[in-house]
């Protein structure tokens, strides 16, 4: 094996540098620009819904009865929100057409109005893992609205999913339960009455930005219906 001694002369050493100082920047360059290109936004579309006295009192209640339950996140009051369709990781450059799209669609709808009134869980087995209220009286609105979107949304490559539309808002998400006798006992006390009301005029188009002490709700649009 030949041995090839280092050239250390100076201006060798400096042509040798500067070489490599240029090959490190066309590797940032192209990588900032693979950057730009693949940046996303976790965005979703929705209807903002207003907070009330009657909403809060509820879950304080809620609160105050299930203190030894630690692995409960209640949702933020100002961050409630009936969720239309969630598009997830979306490239910034999809963005405008996603809203111009979402705009064609609400000039095609006119205002509505909606009460929550009753509540209710998923989970397995009996087992909660969300807790939310929905609605007695579902307008037809509501539900042709959505249609029309994810229509839309499909022509955009945005598909739906399988799950059915069910109309709901999340009040809290539940990792597990201490006693969920007692939980049980206390979702069955829930007065049945209206804790939120909702004049619809609107739809809000959202980024979702995860933090861990729960998601931070940034409004891209609001676009008004009608």
């Amino acid at each position: 094996m030949v041995m090839v001694e280092k050239d250390t002369r100076p201006h060798v050493l400096k042509v040798l540098k500067y070489r490599k100082m240029l090959d490190w920047e066309e590797k940032a360059y192209f990588c900032s620009q693979n950057q730009a290109h693949m940046y996303t936004k976790r965005t979703f579309l929705a209807i903002q819904i207003p907070s009330s006295e009657e909403y809060t009192s509820m879950v304080t209640r809620l609160k105050n009865n299930l203190t030894h339950e630690k692995f409960i996140n209640y949702c933020r009051p100002e961050n409630i929100h009936l969720t239309l369709k969630f598009l997830g990781s979306t490239p910034v450059d999809d963005i405008p057409a996603i809203i111009e799209s979402c705009q064609k669609v609400a000039k095609r709808h006119q205002p509505f109005t909606m009460d929550f009134d009753k509540t209710g869980f998923f989970g397995k087995n009996r087992v909660p893992t969300v807790l939310w209220l929905g609605m007695n009286n579902q307008p037809q609105a509501l539900f042709d609205l959505e249609a029309d979107l994810l229509d839309a949304f499909d022509d955009l490559g945005y598909l739906r999913d399988r799950q059915n539309f069910v109309p709901h808002l999340t009040v809290c998400r539940i990792k597990s339960l201490v006693d969920k006798q007692f939980f049980m006992k206390v979702y069955d006390g829930i007065e049945p009455k209206t804790y939120l009301h909702a004049d619809v005029k609107e739809l809000v188009y959202y980024q979702s930005i995860l933090q861990p002490t729960g998601p931070i709700y940034k409004v891209i649009k609001k676009i008004p219906l009608g």
